[in-house]
């Protein structure tokens, strides 16, 4: 199953690493921004199927993010998942009180990642 995904990562080895992975492993069609504003518009435009979105970022951040798609009509139904590299536990809360549909840890497992990433796709499409 092919999917529009978006990744919102400022991390270029991060962003790169995701695409490849997305691409190559899972035959995505992968999009890309480099913070939450460019995401917001890319996120309007291409209508995702999913968004990964870094939660640390310049300009806007993870979090803003995730609270203007869920606020937008046009994108509510669209999951974001956050990713991360912190796995505490206040994080953990802060990112599901947040509205994030899931999250990743960095550095992320590229054995288990696009398989990981499917089952948000499973779960958005109902299959």
């Amino acid at each position: 199953m092919s999917a529009r995904i978006l990744v919102i990562e400022d991390n270029q080895a991060n962003l790169e690493l995701m695409v490849y992975l997305l691409q190559q492993q899972g035959g995505h069609e992968v999009f890309t921004a480099t913070d939450g504003i460019e995401g917001l518009a890319a996120a309007e435009k291409e209508q995702p199927a999913l968004i990964l979105c870094d939660v640390r970022m310049p300009n806007m951040d993870g979090y803003e993010f995730v609270r203007c798609s869920k606020a937008d009509l046009a994108l509510k139904h669209i999951p974001v998942v956050a990713v991360t590299a912190s796995v505490m536990a206040d994080e953990q809360q802060k990112i599901e009180q947040a509205g994030f549909d899931g999250y990743f840890t960095k550095p992320i497992d590229p054995e288990s990642f696009v398989h990981a990433t499917e089952q948000f796709l499973s779960v958005s499409t109902g299959d």
